[in-house]
């Protein structure tokens, strides 16, 4: 609260244009409290600015982007995975500096690559700092320079997050109502408990053997029939074969309908009882030791196609890293090793869960951002919008759309302020066969700066430019896109939304 008054009695004081810098160099004589500017350079490209590098506090680092020509907003782009560099997802999907935002990214206090989890052990200030607390000190040490570098006060604030990103997003919403004016949610990353449980009771039935993690119990030839069974039985559901399930909970594929290898000899055109049990709890999620629920399972959809199961939940040719197979591994045991147990000899073929509620009570009360209560952010005119994939490999969209109902329960009013789309065969963040290149932010901003509330976007499909790019609309939940039947289907006009 110090700082918070502090940061803001200093730009209020140098509100004048007059105090605004003169120079990008002049940033690094800015005083804030637990602050250290480290660098300011003028950077040419995408388009002149400010790149200022700090740090808050031992270990947060930051960098903040201040356009010469600005538009008087400030967006913050959210982090992927265990972050531990700074990451700025908003650079990628929104060309915020081009649109004359002030942005930053943070590396939410520690350093660390790819699936390692390890600068969490024993170091509770860096899981609370991972957990919400970076973010949020981030956009309030940001506003304030970005405030003191053009000498006057932010006029729209904004958040663009994807995976750990859509959970820092969602963190936001809840517990720092007051740090954003529109929040843009994609695939996130919000129940961590849910997280390491799919990910681990997964992990134990593809890969049972510890000593041999080089090659999984499912096979890509598996994936393969697997997908093409699926497409066979459902892809016409939606009227349109095109290797898309427009909404997957249509889908009633039986598993039982593919083959059984005779004498569970493994072979591509049949599932071995190991490959159908392995298969199947990717589906049906995992349960505790009295059979209840932890989190829902992935919907059908996206098997076979590249960035699908095999990074993330199969695995091959190669490791993700050493030891590692598959990147849901690599998370669920960086989670349950390092923010669970605090014990790098934790071995995944050991986890029970017999309490898991308890066992993960900690880690869940710092980096689960399930609350359903957004009440707060809605009092004070914010907005949130999210998205997900239904192929979504990494992360089950089932568990959002299951987050959505349940605050659309608590809340008859809450379309008011929250929206959800689906997007129909696209994988993780993008990618995959279905449409997933949106202007989610032009969205936002017309959401929070002249309430007209979205409900329908345009998604285009990728590699496709000009007035040739191919579309298809994307309905607010829980509406859906319906083709008319007549005309092209990757024209979004011959679309409607439909219950």
């Amino acid at each position: 609260m110090r700082i918070r008054l502090f940061l803001t009695v200093t730009a209020l004081l140098l509100s004048d244009p007059a105090f605004a810098a003169k120079d990008c160099r002049d940033v690094a004589g800015f005083i804030l409290p637990d602050v250290q500017i480290l660098t300011t350079e003028q950077i040419a490209e995408p388009v002149p600015h400010c790149k200022v590098v700090g740090v808050i506090g031992p270990e947060i680092n930051f960098e903040l982007l201040l356009p010469e020509v600005w538009n008087g907003k400030f967006l913050m782009g959210g982090g992927g995975g265990f972050v531990g560099s700074v990451q700025n997802s908003a650079l990628r999907f929104t060309n915020p500096l081009e649109r004359g935002y002030a942005t930053v990214g943070t590396d939410t206090g520690h350093k660390g690559a790819g699936v390692d989890a390890s600068w969490a052990l024993n170091n509770l200030e860096r899981l609370v700092n991972f957990g919400h607390v970076a973010v949020h000190r981030t956009a309030e040490v940001s506003k304030a320079i970005t405030h003191l570098y053009y000498g006057k006060p932010v006029d729209r604030s904004y958040f663009f997050g994807c995976s750990r990103g859509g959970g820092q997003a969602l963190m936001e919403a809840q517990r720092y109502p007051a740090d954003f004016d529109g929040i843009i949610a994609g695939a996130p990353a919000f129940n961590w408990s849910g997280i390491a449980a799919q990910g681990l009771q997964t992990q134990q039935r593809m890969y049972p053997d510890p000593q041999n993690i080089s090659r999984s119990v499912v096979t890509q030839e598996n994936l393969k029939l697997l997908q093409s069974e699926i497409l066979k039985s459902c892809d016409s559901l939606d009227g349109l074969p095109d290797g898309i399930l427009n909404d997957p909970r249509e889908c009633n594929f039986d598993l039982n309908n593919i083959a059984a290898c005779a004498e569970n000899v493994p072979a591509a055109n049949c599932l071995t009882d190991a490959q159908r049990s392995a298969i199947s709890i990717v589906y049906d999620g995992p349960k505790d030791a009295t059979g209840k629920q932890i989190i829902a399972g992935f919907p059908f959809g996206g098997e076979a196609e590249a960035g699908g199961w095999v990074p993330w939940i199969v695995g091959g040719p190669a490791p993700i890293a050493p030891g590692v197979p598959t990147l849901q591994a690599g998370f669920s045991n960086g989670i349950f090793k390092y923010f669970i147990h605090q014990d790098p000899d934790w071995k995944y073929t050991e986890q029970e869960f017999a309490d898991y509620e308890q066992t993960s009570r900690l880690m869940g009360s710092v980096l689960n951002a399930t609350s359903q209560d957004l009440s707060a952010f809605n009092d004070r005119g914010g907005k949130l919008l999210m998205w997900h994939g239904w192929a979504d490999p990494a992360l089950s969209a089932l568990v959002s759309t299951e987050y959505y109902e349940a605050v659309t329960r608590a809340d008859a009013q809450a379309p008011d302020y929250f929206r959800f789309f689906l997007l129909p065969g696209v994988l993780h963040c993008g990618g995959g066969p279905g449409p997933s290149t949106v202007d989610y932010l032009t969205a936002l901003e017309e959401w929070v700066e002249k309430d007209q509330a979205p409900s329908t976007l345009t998604a285009y499909f990728p590699d496709t430019k000009g007035s040739a790019r191919e579309s298809r609309p994307l309905c607010a939940y829980p509406e859906r896109a319906t083709w008319s039947g007549s005309g092209s289907d990757r024209v979004a006009a011959n679309f409607a939304c439909t219950r």
